[in-house]
């Protein structure tokens, strides 16, 4: 007779799946794959699928409260933060090999696992060479929701220390609508004012947000 745990069997099933057709799997599926390396002896089904349905999609995996998920402690938490965070090292090492950051859709992508999951209002910036290249990025500023304070001083004074030419500022949302505030218009053109004295141009401002961004400069709040 066989007494091995009904889930071992299943595991092995679903990693096979995988092997010959990856795409095929469902999310919950591939959270259960992935949930096997941090709870490796119990059936993960019915916490994938919790974790899915507080997610609202697989999109937003990285943006769940882990105690209001059953059978998922302080390890299956912390996995998923390595996960985040691997990913944000493979975004940032491809535009660290001087790759030209052309669009605001590269920087929401340089900056989603950094401050989009965040649930505090986070202030980054990003400083660029004549080329467009990065040279470094910085969360300048952490503060609570919709609070993050930013002084346009510290700013300046970052991209005078980096001999930056340009400039793309970004903050995130925590509500998750990227939609910009009166505040977030105002707070555009006060650093763009502020670069523009020390001969820094001030690219774009976006907004970033886990499963959307918004460039100010794309929707006409910025001149060329």
């Amino acid at each position: 007779m066989d007494n091995k745990p009904h889930y071992q069997g299943h595991r092995k099933r679903l990693k096979e799946k995988f092997d010959e057709a990856p795409s095929v799997l469902a999310d919950y599926e591939i959270l259960e794959l992935l949930l096997g390396y941090s709870i490796p002896r119990k059936d993960v089904k019915p916490v994938a699928k919790d974790m899915l349905m507080q997610a609202g999609s697989i999109g937003s995996i990285f943006n769940i409260d882990y105690q209001n998920i059953e059978g998922a402690g302080k390890e299956t938490e912390r996995f998923f933060r390595i996960v985040a965070e691997f990913y944000n090292r493979v975004e940032n090492a491809y535009y660290e090999t001087k790759q030209v950051l052309s669009g605001p859709e590269q920087i929401y992508r340089l900056l989603k696992y950094d401050i989009g999951f965040a649930e505090n209002e986070n202030f980054a910036v990003i400083l660029l060479n004549s080329k467009g290249c990065l040279i470094n990025k910085k969360i300048l500023t952490e503060g609570v929701v919709n609070s993050a304070i930013v002084y346009p001083r510290q700013v300046a004074e970052y991209a005078l220390k980096h001999k930056a030419v340009s400039v793309v500022i970004a903050h995130n949302h925590p509500s998750g609508d990227s939609t910009p505030s009166k505040k977030d218009i105002e707070l555009t053109e006060t650093i763009s004012d502020s670069l523009a004295a020390i001969g820094v141009k001030l690219r774009d401002h976006i907004i970033v947000c886990k499963n959307e961004y918004s460039s100010l400069f794309d929707l006409g709040y910025m001149v060329e």
